[in-house]
Order: structure tokens, then C-alpha cells, then sequence
């Protein structure tokens, strides 16, 4: 037992410097979440939409479409998280989270429809119209055998381990106060 503070209860004393002992464990999900966040930074300039079986003969990268949203939110994500790395404030992680589950919601939504990029595809160097667009875009699909590329799977699961260790570095700030 001791007698620090004056109580008989066992106390344990403070970590070295007035910090708490789980301020580390905070800052390696900020870390990670931020490596989540480069992840999806860089899936957007890789292909999202390839053809043929093995993925080689050819594709359209994410910044022909969504992916402009994608690298902008990972930046603010990436932005949001470092700032809670520097100051150590809870709403930061949160905001980085919940930043990154937009990129996640585009992702998932590119990679069940592969069609829409291509159809954004030829809307921009066809200028045809949408409907004709969306129609050439099924065909394509069906000729081409077009489906998900890797960098929507990279975004993908950067975004979702931004979230997750954004809302576990949230929570984890939130308890050492």
C-alpha cells in the first residue's frame, strides 16, 4: 500500500512526464489512420474499371470520375487526423472518420457498378448524352468484360481502416481525459 495522496487505497503513480499512460496508443491509431487515409490518396489515381479476365488490357483510373472526391477527402481525412496527432483533441478523430467513410461509400458504390465510370467516360470524351452513355456503358461491360480495378480496393480499405482506427482514436481520447 501506499500513501500517496494521503488515501490507503493502493494508487498507482502518474506516467514520466504528466502523461497518460495510453496517450501512445492514440497517436499509433492517428499513425495508422493516416496510412488508411495515403492509401485511398493513392487508389485514386490507380485503375478503378479494367478489362479482360486478368486486368491487363487496359482500364480508366479513378480520377477520370469519383476519384477526384476520393483523393480531396482523403487529403482533408489525412489533414483532419494529423491535427488530432498534434493536439490531441477527440473531435479531430472523429472528423477524420467520418470523412473517410464518404470515400468508403464512394468506393463500395464504383465497385458494384463498374458501369459508371465508363459511362462518365464517354459522357466526357463522347459528349453524348447520359442515357446514351449509361446504355454504351452496359454494352461495354457485357463486350469487355469490365469490372473493378485495384485502386478500388485500395481506396476501399484505406478508407475503412481510417475509419476504424479514427473512431477507435476518438474513443481512446475521449477515456484518458
Amino acid at each position: 500500500m501506499s500513501n500517496y495522496g494521503g488515501s490507503s487505497y493502493p494508487q498507482t503513480a502518474p506516467a514520466p512526464g504528466g502523461a497518460p499512460a495510453d496517450a501512445g496508443q492514440s497517436k499509433k491509431f492517428a499513425i495508422i489512420g493516416i496510412v488508411g487515409a495515403a492509401l485511398a490518396l493513392v487508389g485514386s489515381f490507380v485503375n478503378w474499371v479494367v478489362s479482360g479476365k486478368d486486368g491487363l488490357d487496359g482500364g480508366i483510373k479513378g480520377m477520370d470520375g469519383d476519384g477526384v472526391i476520393t483523393l480531396i477527402v482523403s487529403i482533408v481525412a489525412a489533414l483532419a487526423l494529423a491535427a488530432a496527432l498534434a493536439t490531441k483533441k477527440a473531435p479531430l478523430y472523429l472528423g477524420g472518420a467520418i470523412l473517410s467513410l464518404v470515400t468508403a461509400v464512394f468506393a463500395v458504390i464504383n465497385i458494384a457498378d463498374p458501369a459508371r465510370l465508363v459511362a462518365a467516360k464517354f459522357v466526357d470524351e463522347e459528349k453524348v448524352s447520359d442515357s446514351v452513355a449509361e446504355k454504351a456503358a452496359e454494352e461495354a461491360v457485357k463486350q469487355f468484360d469490365i469490372s473493378a480495378g485495384p485502386g478500388l480496393y485500395m481506396v476501399l480499405i484505406g478508407a475503412l481502416l481510417t475509419v476504424v482506427f479514427g473512431v477507435l482514436g476518438f474513443m481512446k481520447s475521449r477515456n484518458s481525459r
